[in-house]
């Protein structure tokens, strides 16, 4: 589930000078920043009372309050609740599943607590102007940039997904302006993804980027960054639930481009459903 503490590190490289103070003090000093009063923590902190509070809002909560209910809930987890989410020969059926649930609801929930709502609106109304969209990922990574392909095609937005990033790099010179071009990177580091997002700056095309919410090179360069939850690295499991956070962010960008796209977007929705139901086969 929603995991606070591990939020508050995902956002560390973002934070200024004091609400880093403020979040390596609660995470240093959970047990005396939940018994402390507000006026308590700011001067054990250094800071203003204000300046916890926006700290709080800042991460997505709604005040101090939220801030110290969510401590409290890792703080009264049992053993059980944090197990590892690593992958053990000892594991039966039900754990596996247990555990690939657990992860796939962490993921997708602290997304939705980290991802930019003014992100995630400029990505669509890019994406509902965009003469053009070009889609791309490396490895696991190209599968949502595919399935975002197939949900454009559905409102009538021109994309296309290059087979090889060399394929790529030499379309982005010819692009006209208004063409955008998506990528996907976990980690933000893929040297393919970064020299794709230099070549698009060089050349004026506009970049949206999703990938995971660290500092990272990728992030640095691109338009329109789109974060999913920072995953613990451990065997594998992160890369699947980095792709689930994806498809997810993949479904919100294109109902809000959806909305964005014109008062027919429910008639070419229709129509383009319509259009294969002569291949499905009656019971």
């Amino acid at each position: 589930m929603y995991s606070v503490t591990k939020h508050i590190r995902s956002q560390m490289d973002s934070f200024s000078r004091k609400e880093r103070l403020i979040a390596n003090y609660v995470l240093e000093n959970r047990e005396e920043f939940l018994t402390a009063s507000i006026a308590e923590n700011a001067d054990s902190i250094g800071v203003s009372q204000a300046s916890i509070t926006k700290f709080s809002k800042k991460i997505g909560l709604k005040g101090l309050r939220s801030l110290k209910v969510e401590l409290a809930k890792e703080h009264t987890k049992s053993d059980k609740e944090v197990y590892s989410k690593s992958l053990s020969p000892e594991d039966t059926v039900n754990v596996t599943m247990d555990k690939a649930l657990n992860n796939t609801v962490s993921a997708l929930y602290g997304t939705h607590k980290t991802v930019s709502y003014e992100a995630v609106e400029e990505a669509a109304e890019t994406l509902a102007a965009a003469d053009e969209v070009v889609l791309f990922g490396i490895g696991a990574s190209r599968i949502p940039s595919e399935d975002l392909f197939l949900k454009l095609l559905r409102i009538g937005i021109k994309s296309v997904v290059p087979f090889d990033n060399h394929v790529l790099l030499t379309k982005i010179p010819v692009l006209k302006e208004g063409a955008v071009v998506v990528l996907f990177s976990t980690s933000g580091r893929t040297k393919e993804i970064i020299d794709i997002l230099k070549q698009c700056r060089s050349h004026g095309v506009k970049t949206i980027l999703i990938t995971q919410s660290i500092s990272s090179p990728a992030r640095n360069i691109a338009s329109i960054v789109m974060s999913t939850s920072l995953e613990e690295n451990n065997i594998r499991i992160g890369t699947m639930t980095a792709r689930l956070s994806q498809l997810y962010l993949v479904d919100v960008l294109f109902m809000r481009t959806a909305i964005k796209s014109g008062d027919d977007i429910f008639e070419k929705i229709n129509d383009t459903h319509e259009a294969v139901q002569d291949y499905k086969m009656d019971q």
